[in-house]
């Protein structure tokens, strides 16, 4: 061969090197693409996506278009590594760096606290969540991490097949979640992308010989997901096991919660006196879906030692003045559980405020898990004469308590105005309200809204609600909520926690109220100028009503009893609702935890169990693949592929051969440790390979030679070594070779 022929030789040998770089990494960025599009099942839209993929491709052109210059295929990938961090500051810290990409120390610092905003965001936000900044970050860190990993598993190991696990992480992320998550769908094009990445990594093999493996995949792909269990046990909340989440919006969780298999303690607290209503958050925005907080918290919040009186309250308005200390257990979120009205909290952890209007604590940064703190506030205690004397006109800005969807059932209002008749007062008209639900036709239900399918506080379930007269708690408060702003009566929604269970230390006489998530409830406030704020009751079996004095005028004909002093305004009784698979028969510190009600479930490496044994199909399923598109091969007219079959089939038998060594060398290490005169059909085969490698004469062999000769090698083999080379074959997962 001449000087010219062989350097075009080389030329046209190493374009086509570069060609199925490019096209290896062209196929992986595609089954990235296509595995990561399952976590649309866990995140509410999709523009996540883009960014998740923009990492890939950098990661994956970084290093096609660098190994193009260096023969080193780890500078591919650790120019690629640099390339998608670059890529990072971009996207995530550009006002941090040096001309935008030149990482800095406060670059780092942003990088640090997007990880803990994505880590709290997920923690406090239900499925689907909304993508927010912090959890794209770490989709970003995730795609980077997988990208990098199937990288270096084609081009420096040079094992293609390898880079079916990382995918198979980010394509399960759903099922982890939850098993009904899964999409078949995505899993059977991610097995097709996987497909193509085995074609394109492997020379001389047609697309219609993987059709086999393509086939295999996508029944696999059908079954996995229905084999994996939920990692969500019934008791648990938001993202993590054995937390109640409260979230961005707490309604949103309640429904949930309230239909734990068992209780999770919650809170403790010790109160002078009774027990007491714990407001979560405030939700004064009223909506086709659902009531929602206004904003007012975070960072509109006012210092936590600049509390005020609560709103409409005045000197007029009877009260008392209490305290309550306050141990979290198992709430996570940026709300702080505290009775109406605080005044002051002290002791806790953390960055907090609070927001005047609702009067409710909050926090961007902080957590409340395992805060313990002293709350002060104040009781009113209104009298009748007090609210009914109470005037109509509303201070400028309560409109917006009166605002109403569009989408509002007439039914509603229609049912508020029959229902109050002619009472007169705002309070009688309030009152006429609670009655109507808690002493009427109404219901407790939980599982009530979801076979009727109108689950939710919005607009559009409250007349089948009314209709139904069968609900829970976020049912009945938001309708009598949604009535009273018909009737003019400015009024809210609240999230929270009904008073708990009353425990006394027989020894030391010390009370302590016990709050678990049997205690989750949701109320309605109607706001009285010059008095403020009143919690209302109308949830059926849930709860207590809100108590008010008779009087305010001392009779003196009765001199022995002090009529000005009313009675407390709430005198609640421990009322825990229904929660299904609760013990009544035990006392709360005995009921079943979400540990003890699903162990399995609650592991982390739960689904190693049923992932493990699939994982384990993965070498043999391999080598059936490469078998199969060796045969394929063999039957189109090539020859080379069929010894290299046999010489691998007999060191998944254990036979010792030299890499090194010629077809018939092989032959002779293979008689020899076979132990026999030898084999017809692995004779036969032998002699048509060489006789392909040396005589100008053309040669074929067919397939069932090759599957004779095989049969011949396992069956001079050990049952043992016939079953280790099915399930655990030594060249599964060997090198590229470019010869196949």
């Amino acid at each position: 061969m001449s000087v010219t022929e062989t350097a075009r030789s080389s030329n046209v040998e190493r374009h086509a090197r570069r060609l199925r770089s490019w096209s290896l990494a062209a196929v992986m960025a595609l089954a990235i693409g296509v595995a990561a599009s399952s976590l649309g099942a866990v995140l509410a839209e999709g523009a996540w996506w883009f960014p998740l993929m923009a990492v890939a491709v950098v990661v994956l052109a970084t290093a096609a278009a660098v190994r193009n210059v260096s023969p080193r295929a780890i500078g591919g990938s650790f120019a690629g590594l640099i390339a998608a961090g670059e890529l990072l500051v971009l996207m995530f810290a550009a006002d941090t760096a040096i001309a935008g990409i030149v990482p800095t120390g406060e670059t780092f610092s942003r990088f640090a606290q997007l990880a803990r905003d994505g880590n709290e965001s997920i923690a406090n936000q239900r499925f689907p969540a909304d993508a927010e900044t912090g959890i794209v970050y770490l989709i970003c860190l995730g795609a980077l991490a997988v990208t990098l990993a199937m990288d270096v598993a084609a081009f420096v190991i040079r094992k293609p097949a390898f880079t079916g696990i990382p995918l198979l992480v980010l394509l399960l992320v759903p099922s982890f979640v939850r098993s009904e998550l899964h999409d078949a769908f995505v899993f059977a094009l991610t097995a097709l992308s996987y497909v193509a990445i085995l074609i394109v990594a492997s020379p001389q093999v047609s697309v219609r010989a993987a059709w086999p493996l393509a086939s295999g995949a996508l029944v696999l792909s059908l079954i996995v997901p229905v084999l994996l269990p939920s990692v969500e046990p019934a008791a648990e909340v938001g993202s993590r096991p054995g937390l109640i989440s409260t979230g961005v919006n707490p309604i949103i969780n309640l429904s949930s919660d309230l239909r734990r298999n068992a209780p999770l303690l919650a809170l403790t607290y010790t109160a002078e006196g009774t027990g007491e209503y714990l407001r979560v958050a405030v939700l004064d925005e009223f909506g086709d879906d659902t009531w929602q907080p206004s904003g007012n918290g975070g960072d509109s919040g006012d210092d936590m030692d600049a509390f005020e009186l609560p709103a409409g309250f005045t000197d007029a308005v009877p009260f008392s003045e209490n305290l309550m200390q306050i141990q979290i257990e198992r709430i996570r979120g940026r709300y702080l559980p505290v009775p109406y009205a605080t005044t002051e909290v002290a002791g806790l952890t953390g960055d907090w405020t609070w927001e005047s209007e609702g009067l409710t604590v909050s926090s961007d940064s902080a957590n409340s898990k395992d805060q313990e703190y002293e709350v002060s506030y104040l009781t009113p205690a209104p009298s009748i004469e007090l609210l009914q004397a109470a005037p109509t006109t509303l201070p400028e800005g309560y409109e917006k308590y009166l605002a109403l969807p569009e989408t509002l059932p007439s039914i509603v209002a229609e049912t508020a105005q029959e229902v109050v008749g002619g009472a007169a007062t705002r309070i009688d008209q309030a009152l006429a309200l609670q009655s109507f639900f808690k002493d009427g036709d109404f219901e407790y239900s939980e599982e009530a809204p979801l076979t009727d399918d109108y689950d939710g506080s919005g607009a559009e379930v409250l007349a089948e609600f009314l209709d139904a007269k069968s609900g829970y708690c976020v049912h009945f408060a938001s309708a009598m909520a949604a009535m009273a702003r018909t009737l003019d009566i400015p009024a809210r929604v609240v999230v929270g926690f009904s008073p708990g269970q009353k425990k006394a230390d027989p020894d030391t006489d010390e009370v302590e109220f016990v709050v678990s998530t049997d205690n989750l409830h949701s109320w309605p406030e109607l706001y009285f100028p010059t008095i403020g704020w009143l919690r209302f009751e109308p949830t059926v079996s849930v709860g207590t009503e809100p108590r008010f004095a008779q009087s305010i005028i001392d009779d003196p004909s009765t001199p022995d009893i002090d009529e000005s002093q009313p009675e407390p305004a709430d005198l609640p009784a421990p009322t825990p609702t229904a929660t299904p698979g609760a013990r009544p028969d035990l006392p709360l510190d005995e009921q079943p935890t979400t540990e003890t009600a699903n162990p399995v479930a609650s592991s982390p490496f739960w689904w190693l169990l049923i992932a493990l044994p699939i994982l384990l199909l993965v070498p043999s399923i391999v080598r059936l693949i490469r078998r199969g598109l060796r045969l394929t091969a063999v039957s189109r007219g090539a020859v080379a592929p069929a010894w290299r079959e046999v010489r691998d089939t007999a060191r998944d038998l254990g036979f010792h051969l030299s890499a090194t060594a010629t077809p018939r060398q092989q032959y002779e290490e293979l008689l020899s440790g076979m132990g026999t005169p030898g084999s017809t059909a692995l004779e036969s085969l032998l002699a048509r390979v060489e006789t392909a490698a040396f005589s100008e004469r053309e040669t074929h062999v067919s397939a069932s030679a090759v599957t004779a000769a095989l049969a011949s090698l396992r069956a001079s083999a050990r049952w043992k070594a016939r079953l280790r080379a099915l399930w655990a074959p030594r060249t599964a997962f060997g090198r590229i070779d470019r010869t196949r």
